[in-house]
């Protein structure tokens, strides 16, 4: 058990490089099945999404070439206009499996938690059991992936490759015949790099204020406009199977007492799992946002530390093949520009994307009241009880 333990730790920064670049670990998603009805089944279900969940084609043109771009998704929530006494039985169902269901207090001793709080979230949302909220687990998953991605072709193929050519291109440049009829090869070195460095910084800065700020910020808008549906569809069925289950009793008799027992229960039953899943999707965006802050996080210091890698890599590589001395200095000044600048530049990527949220206008769990509900609906239904009894005992 040490050296099983010793080992883990001794591998967890190789095990954490391998889990940003993959996005998400295959191996450990086929230990168990819930584990599977996380990220990578819904990648493997991205299409499926694309096909039955969106209203319209994918966009299409540079932006989308650069970044990907998810178009807004349709919602699938019935409406409470809709709801009959047979879907509240199924909502009552629903409510029944999640309320028998056992939680794990010995959960797998995976290095990323998220990835435990998912695999719960996912069984308690019903995921394997195609629950109503399975097509919202897979939105907000292909999001988080999409999100995710574009962040990582940012900070780790874009700036880094304009760096590269910029650079490379300037030392090239700086090798041959005097420019601007500057003689002086040190002054020129200097002018040259520190050229290239504003030039990459400013490339740099125009991909990431241009295709990936508006492409980003086009799929938040997205799936904050399907989050604002989702959720204002479930806050209007709970009033209605809340009102249905304080009214029950006025359209039945006393000879239909079975069917006034089974209805109330149903459309209790149903108001509390309507709050219920509400309260389980905001943990899940909670959890899936947090993974897209941490990674954008991660993304932009291993696009730092590549960046300062390949610099040093070519500063060896020039040291030994004889350049000259303000050539290394030049390449070496202009490099710790670009980084410097690119650094400003971009580590906004994170509080922009969750800047385009408007969580305030979100049908959340705390404003439900469910509270006061089960307060007001058992003390009407207690005081309706004394009140027939002292009317009849007087009788």
């Amino acid at each position: 058990m040490i050296s099983i333990n010793l080992t883990r730790i001794l591998t967890w920064p190789f095990r954490l490089i391998a889990k940003i670049f993959r996005g998400g670990s295959k191996g450990s998603a086929l230990r168990t099945t819930a584990k599977s009805g996380g990220s990578v089944v819904a990648k493997s279900a991205g299409h499926d999404v694309l096909t039955e969940e969106y209203r319209e084609e994918p966009p299409s043109g540079i932006e989308a070439a650069m970044f990907k771009q998810l178009p807004r998704p349709r919602l699938t929530e019935k409406s409470a206009s809709d709801m009959t006494l047979d879907q509240a039985q199924h909502y009552a169902e629903q409510a029944s499996r999640f309320y028998h269901f056992r939680f794990p207090l010995f959960p797998r001793g995976d290095f990323f938690y998220e990835e435990i709080e998912e695999e719960y979230l996912n069984s308690a949302l019903g995921y394997e059991a195609c629950s109503i909220d399975r097509r919202f687990v897979d939105v907000a998953t292909l999001f988080r992936r999409t999100l995710n991605a574009n962040t990582r072709r940012l900070l780790l193929y874009w700036a880094p490759m304009i760096g590269v050519i910029v650079f490379t291109a300037a030392y090239f440049l700086s090798s041959r015949a005097p420019i601007l009829g500057i003689e002086n090869a040190q002054t020129q070195a200097a002018i040259t790099f520190g050229g290239a460095a504003l030039i990459a910084s400013f490339l740099a800065f125009l991909i990431y204020s241009w295709p990936y700020k508006v492409v980003q910020q086009r799929n938040l808008m997205n799936l904050d406009n399907y989050v604002t549906s989702k959720f204002a569809r479930i806050n209007n069925n709970f009033q209605v199977a809340k009102r249905r289950a304080l009214n029950v009793e006025r359209d039945k008799r006393m000879s239909e007492r079975d069917e006034l027992r089974d209805e109330a229960g149903a459309w209790t039953l149903s108001y509390h799992w309507f709050a219920t899943r509400l309260f389980l999707c905001e943990t899940m965006l909670r959890n899936k946002f947090y993974q897209v802050r941490r990674n954008t996080t991660l993304y932009w210091v291993a696009g730092l530390v590549g960046v300062l890698f390949a610099l040093a890599g070519a500063e060896v590589a020039l040291y030994l093949s004889g350049a000259a001395s303000f050539t290394l200095i030049g390449l070496a000044a202009g490099g710790a520009i670009y980084v410097f600048l690119s650094w400003l530049i971009m580590a906004r990527a994170t509080g922009m994307m969750f800047g385009v949220l408007e969580a305030n206008e979100w049908s959340r769990f705390h404003i439900l009241n469910l509270d006061a509900t089960i307060r007001d609906h058992v003390g009407e239904d207690k005081l309706q009880i004394v009140t027939f009894r002292d009317r009849n005992r007087f009788e």
